[in-house]
């Protein structure tokens, strides 16, 4: 689901973007992630929660993942992507976004 992994310039985290546009109810995904992860927050435009690190996860499918270990953000990005695959939060968008402009180059 994720293909690009990077260092985010604005603070200490790595984005994950996936590899199609997506659109996420933030509301079904806490549904689902309850079960695995510690729901931090859900602010409607960003869900954050808690496993090995500390998410953000934006409706767009980008994560944010609050650790400088890429290892593990690797990690983390692919148990998030396994728990939500195929359930009706995940949609594929159309047509070309935004998605990866949250952190700066």
């Amino acid at each position: 689901m994720y293909s690009l992994l990077k260092p985010c310039k604005t603070t200490a985290a790595i984005e994950a973007i996936p590899r199609e546009r997506l659109a996420l109810n933030l509301d079904l995904c806490e549904e689902i992630l309850k079960k695995n992860c510690t729901i931090v927050a859900n602010a409607g435009v960003m869900l954050i929660v808690n496993d090995r690190c500390e998410v953000s996860i934006h409706r767009d499918g980008r994560l944010i993942l609050k650790t400088d270990a890429a290892g593990l953000a690797e990690e983390q990005a692919s148990r998030i992507a396994g728990w939500l695959a195929g359930s009706a939060a995940v949609r594929k968008q159309t047509g070309s976004g935004n998605a990866g402009q949250h952190c700066r180059k």
